[in-house]
């Protein structure tokens, strides 16, 4: 059934794809370039504001030679199916998080190693470092897909139904998580049970029971109201999501040099724009949590000692035959 639900998502696209070029020839007889950009989040998420604001820029300094048509909700499937379409150019951009690549460049590992970066300035001294760009770059030579612009969601908790207030009490949880295999080893590590689900089940899925917890950024838990269905804020800063706007290299490469460059400078200059407004708005954020009557539960040292130590197999797991382990204090030290 996976399967065939993939398949479909990338026929869509590539009627997509086949539909506008025909209906913007037919209907202006121009050689507009259609640009679709896939988003798993909510149309009012501050990363879908940011996306239109890029999408805006564009049309107006290319003199609307490239258009940006957005695509939120998951509309053209989950993160990995924009990837795949990336790949083959059936969708120019997509925002996905940084972890969702690692199934395609095992090397993007490196965003998303649990319990290493610890905030806004660390996340983009290790986005902007050497290593990184290496990795960028490899994966833009091997797969065909450029990075556009780093996304700052902040440290990644886990929400629940079900009271966590101690390292043991990760054993009641059945945890929704991304088809990410970092994460799924995480709480595999800590005792819970994950278990895929696509980011716009998670509401139904935790309203049934199919699941009692899941794991993300708060923006995204208040973008997509799943505060309401949640008793818990459990504060683990497992990860710090860096989230990312890529684009086909295909797609890139057929537009004009001038092109090239609006593109890539809109999506620069949103990527800042959202990286800012999102600690600015942080505190706000957490008095909204608040307010929806969720609890925020803080570990105590030494839990959070047992916590990072029971997760200690998964880290390793995460890096091996990837990096080397040292690579683990040496992003500690860039914070």
């Amino acid at each position: 059934m996976r399967i065939f639900r993939r398949t479909a998502v990338i026929v869509t696209s590539l009627l997509l794809t086949l539909g506008l070029t025909a209906c913007g020839n037919a209907a202006t007889n121009s050689n507009t370039k259609v640009l679709k950009l896939a988003l798993e989040i909510a149309p009012n998420a501050l990363t879908t504001e940011m996306a239109q604001k890029a999408a805006d820029q564009i049309k107006e300094e290319t003199n609307g030679s490239v258009t940006v048509e957005i695509y939120p909700s998951g509309q053209l499937g989950s993160q990995r199916d924009f990837i795949e379409s990336m790949m083959l150019g059936t969708i120019e951009i997509g925002y996905v998080s940084a972890s969702s690549v690692e199934n395609f460049e095992p090397e993007f590992v490196l965003y998303d190693i649990p319990f290493t970066v610890f905030g806004p300035e660390h996340a983009e001294v290790l986005w902007d470092s050497e290593i990184s760009q290496q990795v960028q770059q490899k994966f833009l030579e091997e797969q065909g897909i450029r990075t556009l612009g780093m996304i700052d969601c902040g440290p990644r908790n886990i929400y629940t139904t079900v009271e966590v207030r101690s390292a043991a009490d990760f054993s009641k949880l059945t945890m929704r998580t991304a088809d990410v295999a970092g994460l799924i080893n995480l709480f595999n590590a800590l005792d819970a049970n994950p278990t895929v689900t696509a980011f716009n089940e998670i509401y139904t899925a935790m309203q049934t029971g199919v699941v009692n917890g899941f794991e993300i950024g708060l923006e995204s838990v208040l973008s997509n109201n799943l505060q309401e269905v949640v008793d818990y804020c459990v504060e683990t800063c497992h990860t710090y999501t860096i989230d990312c706007f890529l684009m086909s290299e295909r797609a890139y490469q057929r537009l004009t040099p001038e092109e090239q460059e609006i593109v890539t400078r809109a999506f620069e200059e949103a990527s800042t724009e959202q990286r800012k407004a999102f600690n600015e708005n942080l505190a706000g954020y957490k008095e909204r949590l608040a307010s929806a009557g969720v609890e925020t539960i803080q570990f105590s040292d030494e839990e959070m000692s047992k916590v990072i130590e029971m997760a200690q197999p998964a880290i390793e797991k995460s890096i091996s035959g990837i990096f080397n382990t040292a690579i683990v204090e040496e992003i500690r030290a860039m914070g």
